[in-house]
């Protein structure tokens, strides 16, 4: 009989003070330290460790930002299944070392690798680690900094977070990461740029009563839980019969080619910001990826996308990877969850961003609400005066309706497309309405009016109150049905509705 399959087990020991600690310990705390320890448990060919920002970590042996260890020691062999690690490790994650029950000082990192070591082998690391905390509290220095060590945490960039939103473990195959970065503040964008993909209508995959244009070279994609229906008053009830009669608008254009906007991006970001954006290729080119983008790459994308120095060019192609990340429901979890509220923050600083800009982003919002998750996500009420909906509605939906600029206004009938094929507040409803009428008064593109009559019925269909101000605003129908079939078809239901 074969013997079990096993594992080295190694404890792999960082020096954050980079040798400070045992130069100036002496005449700050009047003893002697070496080093301010962080470790991380290597094994199963991947590095583990515990943070005060994503929880549970992994990534590949050496990969954080620290760089290589300081010291390795040899901790033996395990024989404990990959599998069973990972459910014990989920169950450590539900319990002991959650996100929320990091302390720099009572449980760290190191506590964490004391654990581990334990449970694969029977050894504890280091006892020098694991004392460190009370050595450095017996000196006066240590007292007197404990309040404000307290609030203090260490979470080296570089790893994915294993159980992202509390999700059991999927698969040991996690690749590594880069960096961490904290929420860059949206500026005003003051740098010119060519948008990327074009300023065509066509460039979106738009599907709805037996019609389809589709941009060369484009291919189409079906969100997951994208549905609805259309019956009046509730249609978000019945997904089968809305996904039938009134499939979503999705942009899918060329993503940028890799390598170029990758080199692009060097000279305005560090290596390890743009190994985050390559992160983000791998994800998307990956088919059913068994692994999560994390909070740091969503950090980074506010970080560029915030920043008008960045150019309009590689904010645009940026968003061109973003429209497909949106169309991921555990993407837009992420979103819900990660700290610098990329999507919230987009839309309050909405104004502020160029038209270039604005537009690329109104393709990411059509993305975002052609599916049900996305939609719930941008028109959830919760958060007061600046919650996504609230800043959706006016800043967004009803400013680019009103832009004097075609393209703006074109690409906000899509957006205004989807966000009516489900249900939004009723206090909502009739703000939209009044600025698709208005838009509507304007002489459109046929894709445009089709778009904004798609929508404004919809909104009819679940609020009287809009069939009256349609019928007193007028929809300037004997403009719009001449364009299509389509639209003639339209125009004849809406009138019908306020002749009632």
């Amino acid at each position: 009989m074969s013997e079990p399959e096993s594992w080295p087990v190694k404890v792999y020991i960082y020096d954050l003070s980079k040798g400070m600690a045992r130069s100036l310990s002496q005449a700050f705390l009047g003893k002697r330290i070496e080093g301010v320890w962080h470790t991380g448990i290597v094994v199963y060919g991947e590095e583990f460790y515990f943070g005060g920002m994503g929880g549970i970590e992994a990534c590949s042996p050496g990969g954080t930002f620290l760089g290589q260890p300081d010291s390795i020691v040899d901790l033996g062999h395990t024989q404990i299944p990959h599998d069973v690690f990972l459910g014990h490790l989920y169950d450590l994650s539900q319990s002991t070392f959650r996100p929320s029950c990091y302390h720099l000082l009572d449980n760290n990192c190191n506590n964490f690798s004391s654990e581990l070591a334990q449970f694969l082998t029977g050894n504890d690391i280091p006892s020098y680690i694991t004392g460190l905390p009370a050595e450095v509290l017996s000196t006066p220095l240590g007292q007197m900094m404990k309040p404000w060590i307290d609030a203090m945490s260490v979470n080296p960039s570089g790893g994915h977070a294993l159980f992202p939103q509390g999700n059991p473990p999927v698969s040991h195959n996690i690749p590594p990461s880069n960096t961490f970065l904290t929420e860059a503040s949206s500026k005003q964008a003051t740098s010119s740029g060519s948008q990327t993909g074009g300023s065509s209508e066509q460039e979106a995959v738009s599907r709805g009563s037996g019609s389809s244009s589709e941009a060369p070279g484009a291919t189409s994609q079906s969100p997951t839980g994208s549905g609805g229906s259309d019956s009046p008053g509730n249609f978000s009830v019945d997904s089968e019969k809305e996904s039938q009669e009134l499939e979503p608008i999705i942009y899918k254009e060329e993503i940028p080619s890799k390598k170029p906007f990758l080199d692009d991006l060097s000279d305005k970001l560090s290596a390890k910001e743009v190994s985050l954006v390559s992160d983000m290729y791998d994800y998307l080119g990956t088919p059913s990826p068994s692994w999560s983008l994390c909070k740091e790459h969503v950090q980074t994308i506010h970080m560029v996308i915030g920043d008008g120095r960045m150019g309009d060019k590689l904010r645009g192609e940026l968003c061109v990877l973003l429209q497909d990340l949106v169309l991921v429901e555990d993407f837009i979890e992420l979103l819900q969850n990660e700290p610098t509220k990329l999507i919230n923050s987009v839309l309050l600083h909405f104004k502020e961003l160029t038209d270039n800009v604005q537009m690329s982003l109104l393709k990411v919002l059509t993305n975002c609400c052609s599916h049900e998750v996305g939609h719930v996500f941008l028109t959830d009420s919760e958060g007061g005066e600046q919650c996504n909906l609230k800043l959706l509605c006016p800043d967004v939906c009803v400013g680019a309706l009103l832009h004097e600029n075609q393209d703006m206004y074109s690409k906000a009938s899509s957006l205004v497309y989807n966000l009516c094929r489900y249900q939004i507040p009723e206090d909502t409803q009739v703000e939209v309405g009044s600025a698709i009428l208005e838009c509507l008064q304007k002489d459109l593109p046929e894709t445009t009016a089709y778009n904004l009559m798609t929508g404004l019925l919809q909104l009819m269909k679940s609020n009287e109150e809009m069939c009256d101000l349609a019928g007193v605003v007028g929809m300037n129908c004997s403009a719009h049905q001449k364009l299509s079939p389509r639209l003639r078809s339209l125009c004849d239901e809406a009138q019908t509705m306020t002749a009632l």
